[in-house]
């Protein structure tokens, strides 16, 4: 009984002792470390690059073929060819409407600035069933003619709406300016000039499937356990052993499916220009909005991977903090104040409002603000705690196949390295105060910035 007592001593003091040691460690301290061998790089014979990583505590597995290009590369007048193509394909396969009417397929696309992805998400065990259908669907598209014109008139029905949508109106008026000169003015939405015909689809699906075009990416728990049939024993092989097996395994079915394809030349668009010089202003006015103003302040901010993008990413948390602070719970005057951020090859930073239009000058209240952006003393005492978000952000984001998916997918794009994301909570722990103060004075104390106002 003594020596019962001894050892639940020792054991409470470890448990102690660890408590106490875990709590002086930062979240995502140890976050490359734990994550930098979940990761299998590889490439088809066609020179196609693959990036699967696993994901232990996931229950789905997600599968994306990366298009470079994009919104920037859209062909003139289809805009929202991408995103159009990907859904018909998808969802009129008459495989895939089984799976999605039973909840074991969710199809996934988007159409973002630089590159453009397809895939699919299901439950891990179901994986590699469901990939056959996935890779076919694509191959060997299966659509009808009525597919085709139920797809178009959604898709019209859908740029119609957006263009009674004030919010949409606003961001559409703001990239329009911004990009004035740059591939990213369309391209990311359907519009109802845009009238896609099956002979486009044919010719953009062909314009795609180029192996000098595409990546692929794959996220999940690729060491998930199956059940063992009756009288088998449980696998007791490791989850290291379990990824190898089953990324390998991945990697010959995308070969068969996707090796064949030839390489062509393709470059990607000179995506070089940001329209904003000195202090320009636009007004727009859409019958939709009523008695509210929807404004958006737009300045150059840093691309992903640039030096000082954790510096700037910090100082938006702070901004954000005290734009709601000042505007919405201060003053009244908006429904919401923050920053959002259009992402690309060249990024801008948006503070976007809405609220109740009284014809003030909100712009030179907006700019009025920024001289209570906080200093050195008060910004010391709440870095931490910033940090702290934006690190959250990273470690939730790791725990789920899809968000993983898009990790990889920008860092490949943005910084040609699929692990370039897991090095992030060391950035941000690395910031400094000072840096966060220079990255505000920099991009948002700037001369060169375009104001967007849209009223009634």
């Amino acid at each position: 009984m003594r020596r019962l007592f001894l050892y639940a001593a020792i054991l409470f003091s470890f448990l102690a002792f660890s408590c106490a040691s875990n709590k002086k460690v930062p979240p995502g301290e140890f976050f490359y470390e734990e994550n930098v061998f979940t990761f299998k790089e590889a490439a088809l014979s066609n020179g196609i690059p693959v990036v699967i990583k696993n994901i232990p505590f996931e229950k789905n597995i997600q599968i994306s073929l990366l298009f470079d290009g994009g919104a920037s590369s859209c062909p003139n007048a289809k805009s929202g060819i991408d995103q159009f193509v990907f859904e018909l394909i998808g969802e009129s396969n008459p495989k895939i409407k089984e799976l999605l009417a039973r909840g074991l397929y969710f199809c996934v696309s988007e159409c973002k600035a630089d590159y453009s992805s397809y895939g699919f998400s299901s439950y891990a065990d179901d994986f590699f069933e469901n990939y056959e259908i996935f890779a076919s669907s694509i191959l060997k598209p299966e659509y009808s003619h009525d597919d085709y014109i139920k797809k178009e008139s959604s898709e019209a029905a859908g740029a119609l709406a957006r263009s009674e949508n004030p919010r949409f109106v606003l961001l559409n008026a703001a990239r329009h300016e911004l990009y004035s000169s740059s591939p990213y003015k369309e391209g990311f939405f359907y519009r109802p000039s845009s009238r896609v015909s099956e002979y486009d689809i044919e010719k953009h699906l062909a314009s795609l499937m180029n192996a000098s075009r595409i990546k692929i990416v794959a996220a999940g728990n690729f060491s998930y356990r199956t059940r063992p049939q009756k009288g088998e024993r449980r696998e007791k092989k490791s989850e290291a052993i379990l990824f190898a097996e089953r990324s390998d395994l991945l990697l010959q079915k995308l070969e068969e499916s996707f090796g064949a394809l030839k390489a062509s030349d393709w470059t990607a668009p000179d995506t070089s220009f940001l329209s904003i010089k000195g202090s320009r202003e636009k007004r727009v006015n859409s019958e939709f909005a009523g008695g509210d103003f929807y404004s958006a302040l737009c300045f150059e901010c840093p691309n992903r991977g640039d030096e000082d993008y954790e510096a700037f990413a910090l100082c938006t948390i702070a901004l954000d903090e005290l734009l709601s602070r000042e505007f919405v719970e201060k003053q009244k005057t908006t429904a919401y104040c923050g920053v959002a951020t259009l992402n690309s090859k060249r990024s801008a930073a948006l503070i976007i409002a809405s609220g109740k239009n009284k014809q003030s000058d909100f712009l030179t209240e907006l700019k009025g603000a920024f001289k209570n952006y906080p200093q050195e003393y008060d910004l010391s005492r709440a870095l931490e705690m910033y940090k702290r978000i934006y690190v959250s952000r990273i470690l939730g984001a790791s725990q789920n196949a899809g968000a993983t998916v898009e990790q990889i997918a920008s860092s490949l794009c943005y910084e040609d390295d699929p692990k370039s994301f897991i090095s992030r909570p060391q950035k941000i722990r690395a910031v400094t105060v000072k840096d966060v103060i220079d990255a505000f004075e920099k991009y948002f104390l700037t001369e060169n910035s375009l104001y967007v106002l849209l009223t009634n």
